[in-house]
């Protein structure tokens, strides 16, 4: 967000050249340390918002430590509102004495008042100059009343973004009312963007009367028009002083395509933050492709900040050729000094006088590798190491200009038909085909028996030529060689309960139990009889599976063989829980074990559960039995994105399932149709991820086609925060296709996704 006038010179360290990256905030680890010194010596948590006021003062959104920062123009930080424990007190006392919930944005207005998204407050609130805290919008219930009454009395639905006008007007991203919101100085709210529904119509009309989705970063210029990053849509929308809405960067569709054209015709990857330069200027934090993005006043688009691959480099150099993690907010100072949000490398980043620099002409193609190296390997086995160079610019590169050389570290050899340490692969005859295409520079290796143990680091180089642009082309591959122990038995296993069930009584769930060697030895005890008994209140049933979510060759999983005694009470797996034996079974087994809340249950926690696991010591086993039911009511479901094909094209899109509050929520087997929009038939692909934890857990859905494909219809549990296993957010994955009849260039947005109870959540897609 910016201000509403110019900011003053902010905290960006001086000596740098123009377009130079530094940090100003946070170290890169998680967490809160203490205010009172330099701001890139102590820790931030996922900021997400910042802004600059007139004095040069550098605010952030310290989301996760529910704080904001203050960091001066000398660097010096401090706290200016929130206690640092999640929630909501009172109002009408100090600002550090109360407490913010997962604070999103703020903003400065020119009389000094801090104006903070209390995001999961539903609330927005001010913080004036003597540091006494108020609200001035929302009554601290989710969702929409109406609008043209006081902003206090009103509801939002977790507000994002912030920004103030010149007139003192501020608006507000309600990003699940999907509207935009207005709070005069006087106190009343309106709404100036969005008519409430998910999604997009079209531009040139009233900006009440089209559609948002999920907007997030705001910013207004001089003549007074509005600036929308319509997160979802993946678009920037501008709203003029007369209520028109237009796009003015991204095609809708998500991806990166490429630099120095018209920002219409490229695309963007869930727009974040925003910013404006005096000369009009426009600045995206285009959070998930890792830039900034600049779109001059002529409507040409270029990256300022981020090379597109997530991580951190180290500072000082170039902005243009760095890593960011998930950029977010933005905010301009009076030199011309740019802050981002870094939000996952937990760092705040300026890159001094972006706004006068030159950003640096696009590549032809725009290329990038893909690490492959297995973290342990044991003797005599072969595996990949190298890796694969992927091309996400808009042109194609010919295969010829690229060469990747691997030098083994001593002690591994190649496969078949190579000889010495050093070894290439060039492309000649090939070209690397625009967006995502890949060359594969990976080979064969192994360990030979004569092998020692321990860690061995090979270099690999990827060599390019010609109008190529090619990031972090030299790498470090360590790779570390175990030496298999004689086979021992299930003693040697660590054994853990990975995930605490929670559920209703009459509820179904499960748990996963994960098996692990703790320092990485082989362990193969063969097949033996593991018994578990249920913790109180519970009873098993259901097929229990097993899975590898750490090998080379993805997850490995399957059934396990077993039997329900007692009622229920008792379980009996006959398995072989091996582990660190082949390339496939690297890591860890986890079993998932189904069971049911009884109907007669009482809630409680109940820890007298047991796994006796052969010889080993029985491991305590434990259960929650809620008093309410947390069903998929609990859920929101979004399209995160809108599929686009031409006729008889395939094609995928995702569903984003998220709980209110982050709660667990356990719902158990629910059935869930959904319905393409016109002109689409659905493949009967369907997958499932947890992308916010690691490893990723994925695998497939149980799905069936109904109606000719026009019908997917899942039956799963779409459980979210209820162990290690599924934290944040599900993703679904569903393969679709552009039917041969459907007439190109048209948008149908009647498609429907229904997760049980839950209403209809309205799908849209583009035939090219």
């Amino acid at each position: 967000m910016t201000t509403a006038s110019s900011a003053g010179t902010g905290p960006q360290p001086a000596g740098l050249l123009d377009g130079s990256i530094a940090t100003v905030a946070g170290n890169g680890v998680a967490g809160f340390i203490s205010d009172g010194g330099h701001g890139a010596l102590t820790r931030v948590y996922y900021p997400q918002g910042v802004t600059v006021d007139k004095n040069g003062n550098l605010f952030i959104a310290d989301r996760y430590n529910h704080r904001i920062r203050k960091v001066t123009p000398n660097g010096t930080i401090t706290t200016v509102a929130g206690d640092g424990n999640a929630g909501y007190i009172s109002d009408g006392g100090p600002a550090l004495a109360t407490r913010l919930h997962y604070p999103a944005d703020v903003a400065v207005d020119d009389a000094g008042n801090l104006y903070i998204a209390d995001t999961n407050n539903h609330r927005i609130r001010k913080v004036t100059p003597n540091g006494i805290i108020t609200t001035v919008a929302g009554n601290g219930e989710a969702g929409y009343i109406s609008d043209g009454g006081p902003a206090i009395a009103t509801r939002l639905h977790y507000p994002h973004a912030l920004t103030v006008d010149r007139s003192g007007n501020l608006y507000i991203a309600d990003h699940n009312n999907h509207r935009i919101r207005k709070v005069t100085p006087n106190g009343i709210i309106t709404t100036v963007a969005g008519n409430g529904e998910a999604g997009y119509i079209s531009d040139g009309g009233p900006a009440i009367a089209t559609r948002l989705y999920y907007p997030m970063g705001l910013v207004v210029d001089a003549e007074g028009s509005l600036y929308i990053a319509d997160r979802y849509n993946h678009r920037v929308r501008k709203v003029t002083p007369n209520g028109l809405i237009t796009t003015v960067a991204g095609n809708g569709t998500a991806g990166y395509v490429s630099d120095g054209g018209p920002a219409l015709g490229t695309r963007l990857h869930y727009p974040w933050g925003l910013a404006l330069d005096e000369a009009g200027s426009l600045y995206i934090g285009d959070g998930h492709n890792h830039r900034i993005r600049k779109v001059t006043s002529d409507g040409i688009i270029t990256t300022v900040a981020g090379n597109g691959t997530a991580g951190y480099v180290d500072d000082g150099g170039p902005a243009a050729g760095t890593r960011l993690y998930y950029p977010y907010g933005i905010a301009l100072d009076r030199g011309g000094n740019l802050y981002i949000a870094d939000c996952n490398n937990h760092r705040v980043r300026g890159v001094t006088a972006v706004a006068q620099m030159t950003p640096p002409p696009p590549p032809t193609a725009d290329l990038y590798g893909e690490v492959i190296s297995p973290y342990r390997v044991q003797r005599d086995q072969e595996f990949d190491l190298g890796a694969r160079i992927r091309n996400r610019g808009p042109n194609p590169a010919d295969g010829q200009y690229v060469t990747v050389v691997l030098n083994l570290a001593d002690g591994l050899v190649g496969g078949p038909g190579t000889s010495g340490r050093r070894l290439t692969r060039t492309f000649s005859g090939q070209q690397l085909l625009p967006q995502q295409g890949t060359l594969d520079g990976t080979f064969r290796v192994s360990a030979p028996a004569s092998t020692p143990p321990g860690t061995y680091l090979s270099t690999l180089e990827i060599q390019y030529g010609g109008d190529l642009n090619l990031k972090d082309n030299a790498y470090t591959l360590p790779v570390t060689i175990v030496v298999p122990d004689p086979v021992a038995d299930e003693t040697a296993l660590t054994v853990l309960q990975d995930t605490v069930p929670q559920v209703a009584p009459g509820q179904r769930t499960s748990f996963n139990l994960r098996y692990t060697s703790p320092t990485g030895q082989p362990v193969n005890p063969g097949t033996i009889v593991q018994r578990f008994t249920a913790p109180t209140g519970f009873v098993f049933t259901g097929q229990p599976t097993y899975a590898y979510y750490e090998t080379i060759h993805g997850v490995i999983s399957g059934n396990l063989s077993h039997r329900i005694l007692d009622d229920g009470r008792t379980l009996l797996i006959t398995a072989n829980p091996h582990v660190n034996t082949s390339t496939s079974d690297t890591g860890s087994v986890i079993y998932t074990i189904p069971l049911e809340a009884r109907t007669d249950a009482v809630p409680g926690r109940y820890d007298n559960g047991s796994a006796s696991i052969g010889r080993r010591t029985p491991v305590q086993l434990s259960g929650v039995i809620s008093g309410t039911a947390q069903d998929e009511t609990a859920l929101r479901v979004v399209q995160e994105s809108v599929p686009a094909a031409a006729p008889g094209q395939h094609t995928t899109f995702n569903l984003e399932l998220r709980s209110l509050g982050n709660q667990p929520v356990n719902p158990g087997t629910v059935g869930q149709r959904i319905t393409a929009p016109t002109g689409f038939a659905f493949t009967g692909s369907a997958s499932y991820g947890y992308y916010f934890v690691t490893p990723y857990v994925t695998g497939n859905l149980d799905a069936q086609l109904e109606d000719g494909g026009k019908t997917l219809v899942i039956s799963s549990n779409p459980h979210l925060n209820t162990g290690t296993t599924d934290k944040t957010a599900l993703i679904y994955t569903l393969g679709i296709r552009a039917l041969p009849s459907a007439t190109p260039g048209t948008q149908s947005d009647d498609g429907r996704a229904v997760i049980g109870r839950l209403a209809p959540v309205p799908l849209s897609a583009r035939v090219l």
